[in-house]
């Protein structure tokens, strides 16, 4: 694990019986900022769901960049999960983060 928030949300998903993966060769393709093809690989990816979580503190211009250029690619795959008590109330259904909803709070941008 790479936080710990991450160690936090693999507890959480244990203990809601969530089945979860941590798995370096599932990789997501994006757009860098100059137009580049890259990789992102997710903290989660959750199978009965078919979501990816993304647990995120503290967001760069570049990792904002990137997840909304994943949040289009992959619309209703990515659950963003951003602070201990967000995670503490993951729940089943795990719904995936609707984008138009991140980008007005998080980026303060308007559709």
């Amino acid at each position: 694990m790479d936080s710990t928030w991450e160690v936090a949300c693999a507890e959480r998903l244990d203990t809601l019986g969530i089945k979860w993966q941590r798995n370096p060769s599932i990789k997501l393709q994006y757009r860098d900022r100059k137009l580049r093809l890259r990789n992102y690989i997710p903290d989660f990816y959750l199978p009965d769901f078919d979501v990816y979580l993304e647990v995120k503190g503290y967001w760069t211009a570049a990792a904002k960049w990137k997840m909304r250029d994943i949040m289009v690619r992959y619309p209703g795959k990515i659950r963003l999960l951003e602070s201990l008590e967000e995670i503490s109330k993951l729940s089943i259904p795990v719904e995936p983060t609707i984008i138009e909803c991140w980008k007005t709070t998080k980026l303060g941008e308007q559709k």
